[in-house]
């Protein structure tokens, strides 16, 4: 259900459908009071929201309890990888990485350099059941981790999973009640982090947070006061978290 709401409803979440809606009411509306009250709007949200400086620091904030180094003398047990890097491309008949493909390099540059012994992945669309057309894509997937010089005996796929808490609740019945994650590391970008490790934390998990695109650090240089549309791309990201977490309050899952 959460699936379905947050895909048709996505929109929502993006400022720049807000500041379109300002400027077209500006055009539609007679009353030349209202015309400019609404482009006045559309404007100063372009501004606002638009402003790096801003958005930089409200990021930081947000990730600021979920982003820390490892101690360097652990091995992990498992790394549990949320999904959203990557796609089948039927066209290719290959795997392919997103912008959030951080989430799936840094993992494996944890195993090959001893720090996790095995991955375990979840919800992600290179290799989910939902995929139905393309029933290869699993195959196609684990060949890819292979191709990586990941062992198969060192991966674990869930491809039932289509949201976080789902996610959560997939790790442990995959990994046994018993699971408690202590020992394991939850991967996933920054900005996603505060909600995914409420997630598993109330699926009965403690793992540590081990957070992938991460924001750089806020410095107030009058290089951070561009203005540009890719500004407005990270607020949808963190406004979707912020609802997401709202809306997995009222249900329970956090």
């Amino acid at each position: 259900m959460f699936f379905v709401v947050s895909k048709l409803f996505s929109f929502i979440t993006d400022p720049t459908f807000w500041i379109v809606v300002c400027f077209l009411v500006s055009i539609v509306l007679k009353k030349r009071l209202w015309k400019r009250i609404a482009f006045i709007f559309g404007i100063s949200l372009f501004v606002l929201l638009g402003n790096g400086a801003l958005i930089s620091l409200v990021e930081q904030r947000w990730v600021r309890n979920v982003v820390k180094p490892l101690p360097s003398e652990i091995v992990y047990e498992y790394a549990l990888i949320q999904g959203g890097f990557g796609d089948f491309n039927s066209a290719t008949g290959r795997t392919q990485v997103f912008e959030e493909a951080e989430r799936l390099i840094e993992p494996i540059r944890l195993y090959h350099s001893g720090r996790v012994r095995k991955l375990f992945i979840t919800g992600d669309g290179s290799f989910s059941n939902f995929n139905k057309k393309f029933p290869e894509s699993k195959q196609v997937f684990l060949k890819y981790l292979e191709s990586l010089g990941v062992h198969g005996n060192d991966i674990v796929l869930d491809s039932e999973a289509r949201n976080t808490r789902q996610s959560a609740l997939r790790t442990k019945e995959l990994l046994g009640e018993a699971f408690d994650g202590k020992n394991s590391l939850l991967v996933t970008s920054a900005i996603h982090m505060p909600r995914a490790l409420k997630c598993y934390c109330k699926a009965g998990m403690n793992p540590i947070p081990y957070a992938t695109s991460v924001p750089g650090p806020y410095e107030m240089d009058i290089t951070n006061f561009n203005i540009g549309s890719s500004n407005l791309y990270r607020w949808q990201k963190l406004i979707h978290e912020w609802l997401g977490l709202i809306a997995y309050r009222i249900a329970g899952y956090v």
